[in-house]
């Protein structure tokens, strides 16, 4: 699956064709959970599932505290 062209405004620094989905995982992941708007997760789940996403996001220091804490709240 590819990454939808309308996500080109979280990728504003990369040529989104040269993304690939499990090379790039943690990097896609931490983007669209900073940046990206519910369309964004929908897409993030289908593709990488709960369990991954929120384990990158604990792991991540590229993760803002305020979306750390979301998800902690929505998922706990």
């Amino acid at each position: 699956m590819k990454i939808p062209k309308s996500f080109k405004k979280y990728f504003w620094d990369v040529d989104l064709r040269n993304i690939d989905l499990k090379k790039h995982q943690t990097y896609l992941i931490e983007r669209l959970l900073e940046y990206g708007d519910e369309k964004a997760f929908k897409w993030l789940l289908k593709n990488f599932g709960l369990k991954e996403i929120l384990e990158i996001a604990r792991k991540s220091k590229k993760i803002s505290p305020k979306t750390k804490n979301f998800l902690n709240l929505i998922f706990k």
